[in-house]
């Protein structure tokens, strides 16, 4: 279901502690039930289903760096409560940590950024966009033409936490602020601030600095949303403009309230329609507040230059 310009789906219930998974029974072994885990540089998640695509059951879950422990933990359970079964049900995965597990439980890897666009082609065709925010890395499809000529372009940042799930949870720990209360934190009406978006050290720093300031933490928090966006589409769309429908996926897009309403007053403030030209538009006006002398004439020379 479309809401504006963002797609909107049902979340898991709670938070990113242990969701309970609801058993729905036990199919007959060789069923053909499919398994797929991804295995998170923060979190692992799984889902089960039957040949026909029903999902039987589903958990998300922090690993707290034991990947291989939380697997195992994931199979057995998979195991001893659904019935899945070696040589007669199929595993796949996906994700960071894939290529040392999978191998070793004898399941087949699909690259992470080919399963979200298969997904998203599947579930949901008329997106446009996709920007997923992962615990340490971040990732945009942009998907072009018709449903018989359809392109897409993968942008993936990986080479530094700045600007994911990561970067914003080290933030808040700096600040005390548990996950339970960061995950209901605001974004709506809060005045902002600058907070760097593309290193977690120096938004630490910038952070401390705002805070010694005075500067309430719930201001801080919502200048620190506002930094990941920024950084996504700073940095993941090279030229490419974000046209609706517009999906959010990972972690951080799913728990925490007040990115998802940073990302809403983004596509506000940034009409698709206009493009390139509304960058122009506004570097121009940035240009002319700089101006020394802009009252004389229509002279719009930089102060700094």
């Amino acid at each position: 279901m479309a809401t504006g310009a963002f797609v909107q789906i049902k979340p898991l219930a709670g938070t990113l502690a242990a969701q309970a998974v609801v058993r729905t029974g036990v199919l007959a072994s060789g069923a053909g039930k499919i398994c797929g885990i991804d295995v998170g540089s923060t979190t692992c998640k799984y889902v089960l289903v039957a040949e026909d695509g029903e999902i039987l059951a589903k958990s998300y879950e922090r690993h707290n760096t034991k990947q291989a422990e939380k697997v195992l933990d994931f199979l057995t359970r998979l195991e001893g409560e659904y019935g899945l079964t070696t040589e007669c049900d199929r595993v796949f995965f996906t994700g960071s940590g894939a290529g040392l597990i999978a191998p070793l439980v004898g399941g087949k890897i699909i690259q992470e950024v080919v399963a979200v666009a298969a997904a998203v082609e599947k579930m949901h065709p008329g997106v446009r966009f996709v920007s997923e925010i992962g615990g340490e890395d971040m990732k945009t499809i942009f998907f072009n033409g018709n449903e018989n000529n359809k392109s897409k372009q993968v942008l993936m940042q990986a080479a530094c936490s700045g600007g994911t799930g990561t970067f914003i949870e080290k933030t808040a720990r700096k600040l005390e602020i548990p996950p339970e209360k960061l995950a209901q934190m605001r974004y709506a009406g809060y005045t902002l601030h600058k907070v760097s978006s593309k290193c977690g050290i120096f938004a630490e720093a910038d952070a401390n600095t705002l805070l010694k300031a005075g500067v309430p933490v719930e201001e801080i928090i919502a200048s620190l949303f506002e930094a990941v966006v920024y950084q996504n589409l700073a940095t993941l769309t090279r030229g490419n403009t974000p046209v609706p429908e517009i999906l959010l996926l990972g972690g951080p897009n799913l728990f925490f309230r007040g990115l998802q309403e940073a990302w809403r007053r983004s596509r506000r403030r940034r009409p698709a329609s206009w493009g390139g030209s509304w960058w122009v538009a506004i570097s121009g006006r940035r240009r002319r507040r700089q101006c020394a002398c802009h009252r004389k004439r229509n002279c719009c020379i930089p102060a700094t230059r």
